[in-house]
Formats: C-alpha cells, structure tokens, sequence
C-alpha cells in the first residue's frame, strides 16, 4: 500500500470512528451523482443502437473504441439525471487476448446487462471504505472515456476516469462497480443541482420522453444475503417488503433488490442467468405520450401494462426488461419552471415574477419601470433590453452586480441567491414581458473618436444626470468598471444616440453628429482605466514577443486553490513586483478591446490553437489565464494548455469582472 493509500486508510477509520451508520454512503459514493453506465451487452453493436434509437425512442451516441476495456465498442446515452446507459459489444477487429473474459463468456451465452456502475467522486476513497469493511477489491483503474480532443477544450489530455470493481465481480452478479469522472466537478454540480438539471433537461431530450433512470433491478438468488452484502458497503434500505429491498442512491434514484418470490419473471430470469440486472425503470416526461410512442414501433406482445407503468419485454430490448413511469408532479414542476427553451410556460412566468418582485421590485419598480430607488434603470425599455439580448451586458449585470452601487451581484457564487438557472429565467422573462422578440445586435467593432472633444460633451449635456465622474446622479453610474467591461462600444454608442424608451435618457443623434456620438462613446471607453486618469490607456494586441512580462523578473510564487485557481489578489501583487509571467485572456478579441488586465494577450477559447499555440512561450514560464465567467473559457484554455505540454498554468479565480470591481488595473485596445 503506498503512501496515499495508507493516509487515505488511516483517514478513512478516523472517520469511521466518528460517524454513525447512517452516513456510510458518504465514505461509499462521496458526492457521486447515482447511475452510471449499466452496460448493455450485444452481440451486433450496430443493429442494437439503430434498434434503440429509431425504435425505443433513445437518443444514442455515435459508436467508439470503450475507454475502459481493449477491444469493446460502446454507444452511450446520456440523461438529464446525469445518468447513463450504454451499448457494448466486442469489436470484430479486436484481439482476442484484449477482450475481458467476463464479456466475452456473456456473449457466449447471453445478451442484456452483466454489469454496472454507480458514481463515485472519489475511487481512490471507496476503495479504502470498502476494504475497510472487509470487502476484496481489485485495484482502482485509470483510463480515458474518448480519444483526446482537437481544438481548445477542457480535455487536458489525461486520464479522465477512475474505475473500480469487486474483485469477486465474477462470482457475484449483483455487485456493481464503481466510476469517478475526474473532468467533474460534484461538489458545484450537487450545489447547483438546479441549474445543471435544468440544463441537462433541456438540452438531452428523448424522443420516446425519458428525463431520467429513476431505477436498477437487481434479481439476487439469496435476498437477506444481498442485502446485507449492500449495508456493509454502505447503503441502507428505505424499504423491504413483498421479497423487494429498495435503496437509495441519489436525489429519487434507487437500487432494488428482487428475489425469485418477488416475480415468476424473476425467478424465470434467475434460472436462466443467475444473479445480475433484471430491469432498468426510466422516468418519463409523460406517460401517455412514452405509450403511444412505443406503441407505434412495437408489437402488442413487447409491451406489458401494470397501473401507472410500461414495460418493454426482455426479448424486445437486448436481453433487460426497461420499465417507464411518469416522473414525480415535483420534478416536472421544477423542469418547467426553470426551462426557458421557447416561450415560458405558466410556471416559469410565475418564478421569474416572484424572483423580480422579491429581489429588483425595490429599485427597478413593480411594473418594471425603473427609477424607484438608486437611479435603477427601467426593465421595460426595448432599447435596452433588444440591444443586451445577444450578449452578456444584462446576464453579468445581474450576476456580478455593479461595485459601489446599490445593484448587487445576484449570482450565488458572488453572495447572491440566485442560480445561473434562475438569471435565465428571469432575462426571458424580461425580454416576453417587454415584447422583445428580436434583438438589435450592435456591432462590437472599436469606436474611434476624439476623447477630448467627447470630454467636453460629456460635461455639458451628460453630467448633470450621469455625475462629472461618471457616479450617477439621476440616472445610471456610466464610470462604474463593470458596466465599461460588459457594454461594448457600439452597445454604448447606440444608447448615446437612440436613447432609453419609456425612460429621461433622450436620444441625441439629431442633436449630436456622428462624429460627436463618435467621440463621447471613445471618452467613456478611456475611463475603463478610471476616471482620473491623465492619458487614455489604449493599446494594441501585443505581438508574441511582447508575451513574457519581465522577462528578467523572478518567477511568481502563487498559492493555488485546487492546484489550479490563483486569487486576483495574487496576480495583482505580482504585477506590482515586476514578476516574470505571461497574461492571456480566454475571452474574444472584441472583449479584451473592451477592458482587459495589461501585459495579457487574447486567446479566444473558441479559436484553433493551432493558429496560435506555437507563439506561447513553453519554457516554463508561470501562465495566468482569465475570462469573465469566471472559470469556464478559461478552464478550456488551461486544460488545451496543458494537453500541449505547457506547465505552471493557473486561472486567475475571480475573472476580469470581479477584479476589475477590486479597483485592479485595466486597459482597453485597439
């Protein structure tokens, strides 16, 4: 047992010390989100997923090389629940002594589901829980799901999954195995569980209606022994009755035990292939319409009713009996109320109502037309509202707030109560409720103009409402860091020029010319900086050569959260202190324009690194990368980054917004 194991054991009997039993299935899955992967095995992988999908309704991935075992095909489909189901088969140009005996002695006689998974965020500690509690495991295993990515991605190139079985998975059928996914983050998904759901919900949808694997069936020749094989590795019942142990794994999934008396199915299934998966049970969107679904592809016989269920018969479905029931009224309640794909239902209106009455009511008023409090801007303006609906200015103005206003940032990460799930919501509703149908996308080129000549007009005809530094008087605060780093140059130029509806900002494009629109758009952009400052700071992209900041500093010594994320506090301090490092920014070329930490570069996350990746010094050199997110473009950069070899990388934490707000240097260019 090497050094982390034996620290990871040691911490794992403290633990056990100090905890009742009914906390086991925190040592056993951690964070882990249920289900994963029940792998569906099949002689003719093809035929199966055409089968599934135009058939039974899955939406079913493309055919790959199994990441986890040689020569193994896999189709996988993924749920909103973030559980899976997957397709296997042995590839017909496989070598025979890669293919694991297990699947291949399946085969040999059988087809349908030998073994399964459930989601750990940590092997590395389930393998101490379980063999703490007497339990013989093989070795936890590392591999990659996929082949590694082209382009920027958040595939570091590394092996993103962890692998765990019972070394007895041979003889006991009904033991599942064990898989962390290292690429996620449970800790933010399980706290944002909302936002993600919705999400998933919204952008992994079934045709036959499926939202979600709700349970695995497990037929066992000896019930009391099953069950208490299962509370020794940590699950506890909720349920044992009619010769059925049901228990829970994650939010409303659970794991059932069946005996050969719970059903002549089961004990017809327990003759034939001995103890494994019996059934998968989906949840639907709605039942009837999963019915009629498969009534339409399927015989009579393939499908069997029992009150507020469907089954498809194990024959019809590779060999597992798949089970449909009508999801919980809560979670098709939440899904709807938080799904802003098309017009919003009734319940989603009524969410995003509550959510502004409760939180903006105050300043923007209840009828959405601004001014109550604090100089807040009316909502109802389409000017506004159509000009922000394909960029980021209202969606980070909610989220991060406005520093030294009276607008907070409402995002949960920054304090807030909000999920990003929620800000959506309420942005649709703001958009419906205003009549915004389409949007007025400014372009998002540069401004060019005569900054002293837009002083001048600013003091004159904008001052009196907006302050003489930009703070608000009567209206919005035009000096605040994070409205200057989130409105583009033509997104201001355009309010300048067509006005606020329904609000006092008066239109000036028949009284202003367009050079002069021009030139108070440019000076508002060279406050970026800071209102006081003597000179615009505007500059160019820097070229390569120009990558290293103080190439002849010492090297920055950051303190890491995560081994990854460095606080702007850090980074700030480096500068200062003339550290060597190279700054780049994740963000678009149009952002970096808009405001952007000096010395940094932009490297679009979205671009082929290709086109720029051999111009990034390699030579060690601490790398910072930022983005607005604060985490998510970046994260792509450092993990493509780090694919290429490149090391020292680390994110700045709380991205260009915040640290903008912290009062830290920015520069705006050309």
């Amino acid at each position: 047992m090497n050094i982390l194991k034996s620290i990871l054991f040691i911490s794992s009997l403290f633990l056990l010390a100090n905890c009742q039993n009914k906390d086991n299935q925190v040592f056993l899955l951690g964070s882990g989100i249920g289900i994963n992967n029940p792998a569906l095995a099949v002689n003719d992988i093809d035929a199966a997923v055409k089968y599934y999908s135009d058939t039974l309704g899955f939406r079913t991935g493309r055919v790959k090389p199994n990441g986890e075992y040689k020569g193994i095909l896999s189709s996988s489909i993924n749920f909103s629940d973030a559980a899976s189901f997957e397709i296997i088969s042995i590839s017909d140009s496989a070598d025979q002594n890669d293919i694991p005996d297990f699947i291949s002695n399946f085969l040999a006689e059988h087809e349908g589901i030998h073994h399964y998974a459930l989601s750990s965020s940590s092997a590395d500690s389930t393998f101490m829980w379980l063999s703490s509690q007497g339990f013989e495991m093989d070795s936890v295993k590392s591999f990659r799901s996929s082949e590694v990515s082209d382009g920027w991605s958040r595939d570091d190139g590394a092996l993103n999954r962890k692998s765990l079985d019972f070394a007895q998975v041979n003889q006991k059928g009904f033991l599942p195995g064990f898989i962390e996914k290292s690429d996620f983050d449970y800790a933010i998904i399980n706290e944002q569980w909302r936002t993600y759901y919705s999400y998933w919900r919204m952008y992994r949808t079934q045709p036959n209606g499926v939202v979600g694997i709700s349970a695995i069936k497990i037929a066992v020749s000896d019930l009391n022994f099953a069950i208490d094989t299962f509370n020794e590795m940590g699950l506890e019942p909720i349920e044992i009755k009619d010769n059925i142990a049901r228990f829970s794994l994650f939010k409303n999934q659970e794991l059932h035990l069946l005996s050969s008396l719970s059903d002549q199915k089961v004990a017809d299934f327990l003759t034939k292939r001995g103890d494994g998966v019996f059934a998968i049970r989906f949840e639907v969107e709605n039942l009837d319409s999963t019915i009629s679904y498969l009534q339409s592809g399927l015989p009579d016989n393939a499908l069997g009713y029992e009150q507020g269920s469907v089954h498809i018969s194990p024959e019809y479905a590779y060999g597992v009996q798949l089970e449909f029931v009508q999801e919980p009224e809560e979670q098709g309640q939440l899904a709807a109320m938080l799904s802003f794909n098309g017009e919003l239902d009734s319940r989603a209106k009524d969410h995003a109502s509550n959510v502004y009455i409760k939180y903006c009511a105050l300043c923007h008023g209840n009828n959405r037309e601004g001014y109550a409090a604090d100089n807040a801007p009316s909502l109802k303006s389409k000017s506004l509202l159509a000009t922000s609906m394909n960029n980021n200015f209202m969606r980070y103005t909610i989220q991060f707030g406005r520093a030294n206003t009276a607008m907070a940032g409402y995002l949960d990460s920054q304090g807030g109560p909000l999920e990003h799930i929620d800000i959506e919501v309420l942005l649709k509703w703001l958009y419906e409720e205003a009549g915004v149908e389409e949007a007025i996308d400014p372009s998002r080129e540069p401004v060019y103009g005569d900054i002293s000549l837009g002083a001048n007009i600013y003091s004159e005809k904008c001052a009196a409402c907006h302050g003489s530094k930009g703070e608000g008087v009567t209206a919005p605060a035009l000096g605040n860091p994070m409205l200057l780093a989130t409105a583009t140059d033509h997104f201001l130029r355009y309010a300048i020029a067509e006005g606020r509806d329904g609000t006092p900002m008066l239109a000036f494009k028949d009284s202003l010319s367009d050079d002069e629109l021009d030139a108070v758009t440019a000076f508002l952009r060279s406050r970026a900086s800071g209102w006081d400052v003597p000179e615009p700071s505007t500059v160019t992209v820097p070229s390569p050569e120009e990558y290293i900041l103080n190439p002849n500093g010492e090297d920055p010594e950051f303190s890491l959260r995560e081994g990854k994320f460095v606080s702007s506090e850090q980074v700030d301090k480096a500068m200062k202190e003339g550290k060597k490092m190279i700054i780049m920014d994740a963000r678009s070329e149009v952002a970096w324009r808009q405001t952007h930490i000096p010395g940094s570069f932009p490297v679009p996350y979205y671009e082929d690194p290709e086109n720029f990746i051999h111009d990034i010094p390699n030579d060690g050199t601490q790398i910072v990368i930022y983005c607005a997110c604060p985490h998510a473009a970046s994260l792509r950069v450092m993990s493509t980054l780090t694919r290429y070899g490149y090391e020292n990388v680390s994110i700045i934490d709380e991205g260009i917004l915040i640290w903008a707000q912290m009062g830290f240097p920015v520069r705006n260019g050309k």
